[in-house]
């Protein structure tokens, strides 16, 4: 009886170490590559970190044993030098098999349900990337060609694009609430200017996958990072419904210094139309934005039109020296900290280039109105 006990415990113990075993592992081809070296990466937050670099031999054959921290599903990439050639969802116990080559155009993944939902994901992905690219570049063609219709019938079929693709997102949030696959989904950008959910609004969809995956992987590291992204929206939220708020007058007060290290308050312009813009001098389109701000100040600055520009630069002496460059007449300051400038959390500025219009009772009465709309509001307000 004693020797069934021992052996039941032990086989009790052994089954508990395979399921609860703390690695995963990786095999596969990479068809084009009969020796050489692949990398491996982890997904750390927001950054991807290298694991190892992986022994290709025998025709392009490698195996590889992950040794897994944690017991939630972390993303990793195989790389041949530069190019990504495959990407994996791995669990503890997972035994992953991948056939690729060494562009990554033919890759298949198996063996892991998130993996292969990540492989089917990023391949369509991939494909709408292809389409806003191409049209995207028609577009700027059009556009240095002075073909303004055609620039602006391709500017709408990249907003029919855009639309199409964040419904297909959220119907696959809906459709697989349990993948974490989701996660990426709500970080995916067509490019750094267009987020796929740019929208504070879309704070409900990112607080449906949080609550969904929270109670499956309360520990993960991906959901730590969602939480604070969430937090952060549903601010601004709050802030912009404030702000916006036509019962509302008053504008928050910032003070900044200027290139002569004066500080210059935002009130003391008080009693004007007042453009507040925030801008980087790093991005080219936004210098070309000043000549748009320069032309409106020539012909409104004598009836009362006033500019406050705030830099969100880091660099303050290459910053001093756009502002001289251009000739810009109105208050221009900056005080290096970048992000962490007290009027970014204050105006909680997401991103650049980002106009509020305050009229002259010191109500906010636009935002993110450019070109032609901001000309029409500005001397709407002068009359």
């Amino acid at each position: 009886m004693r020797k069934l006990f021992v052996a039941a415990l032990l086989s009790f113990a052994i089954m508990s170490c395979v399921k609860h075993t703390s690695k995963a592992v990786i095999e596969g081809t990479i068809t084009d590559l009969q020796s050489g070296n692949i990398v491996l990466k982890m997904l750390d937050v927001n950054t991807q970190i290298e694991v190892d670099t992986i022994v290709v031999k025998n025709g392009g054959k490698f195996s590889y044993n992950v040794k897994k921290s944690s017991e939630t599903p972390e993303f990793y990439y195989l790389y041949h030098n530069s190019t990504r050639i495959a990407s994996m969802i791995l669990m503890p116990g997972d035994k992953v098999k991948i056939t690729s080559d060494t562009l990554g155009l033919n890759s298949v993944v198996e063996g892991s349900p998130e993996s292969t939902l990540l492989h089917n994901l990023e391949r369509e992905l991939g494909r709408s990337q292809h389409k806003f690219d191409s049209l995207y570049t028609l577009m700027t063609d059009a556009k240095s060609a002075s073909d303004l219709k055609r620039a602006e019938e391709l500017n709408f079929q990249l907003g029919s694009l855009y639309v199409k693709q964040k419904q297909a997102a959220i119907k696959y949030i809906y459709t697989n609430p349990r993948s974490i696959t989701g996660i990426m989904l709500l970080y995916h950008r067509f490019s750094p200017d267009v987020p796929l959910f740019a929208d504070v609004r879309d704070v409900l969809i990112f607080r449906k996958v949080y609550d969904t995956l929270q109670t499956i992987y309360p520990k993960s590291v991906y959901l730590s990072r969602l939480l604070d992204e969430i937090v952060n929206r549903e601010q601004t939220e709050v802030f912009n419904t404030k702000i916006l708020d036509a019962s509302e007058s008053g504008f928050p007060d910032i003070s900044l210094p200027d290139r002569e290290a004066k500080m210059r308050s935002l009130s003391d312009l008080s009693g004007k139309v007042i453009i507040l813009s925030f801008w980087s001098i790093t991005d080219v389109n936004q210098r070309m934005m000043n000549q748009d701000l320069l032309d409106l100040y020539s012909r409104f600055s004598s009836r009362g039109l006033e500019i406050y520009q705030v830099s969100v630069d880091t660099d303050k002496t290459a910053w001093a020296r756009a502002v001289a460059e251009q000739n810009l007449p109105w208050v221009s300051v900056c005080d290096g900290y970048g992000s962490g400038s007290v009027a970014v959390s204050t105006y909680n500025i997401q991103k650049v280039p980002t106009i509020y219009v305050i009229d002259k009772s010191g109500t906010i009465a636009a935002k993110d109105i450019f070109d032609a709309e901001l000309e029409r509001k500005i001397a709407t307000l002068l009359k």
